[in-house]
């Protein structure tokens, strides 16, 4: 996934680059959404590359809404439970508890970079801001051993809005 590596290097690289740049809040604001987008490539590019048709799954991934994936978080922990049923694996439940956590931060990513985006008013701090690029690695980490999963791939399914 070299994009969503790119979005990560790049979000430290920001972090780095505001020390000496003079530009201190936009970097590090621009590293705030860089790690944001690393995780939303993350789990669109995860749905694509299941579409069937390889010359289309970037168009596929395209069909993602920022709002339908935090909506489709929202609802994550009542149908990971719907769907794990009354007598879960111990696998499935494991595999559940990831995705709530994936599905907590992702919003939480979210919200940071509609912050950092849309909320002038807020003074980012180094800290904060590698704080989150640690989530967005944290998140990506989790992802990546889960992914294949029918529980994560109804997440992804439920991130394109539909019921």
């Amino acid at each position: 996934m070299g994009l969503v590596a790119d979005f990560l290097i790049h979000a430290a690289n920001l972090v780095a680059a505001s020390k000496t740049s003079g530009c201190e809040q936009i970097d590090l604001r621009r590293a705030v959404s860089a790690a944001y987008y690393a995780v939303f490539h993350l789990l669109t590019m995860a749905a694509a590359e299941s579409w069937a048709v390889p010359t289309d799954r970037v168009r596929f991934a395209r069909l993602f809404e920022h709002g339908k994936m935090k909506n489709a978080s929202n609802g994550l922990p009542a149908r990971i439970d719907k769907r794990l049923g009354a007598k879960p694996s111990a696998s499935d439940v494991a595999i559940g508890d990831e995705l709530k956590f994936i599905s907590e931060e992702f919003k939480a990513l979210q919200d940071d970079r509609h912050i950092a985006d849309y909320d002038n008013s807020k003074v980012w701090s180094y800290t904060e801001v590698e704080n989150v690029i640690i989530r967005a690695h944290d998140l990506h980490d989790k992802w990546l051993p889960i992914a294949k999963t029918p529980l994560a791939m109804g997440y992804l399914l439920d991130m394109l809005g539909g019921k």
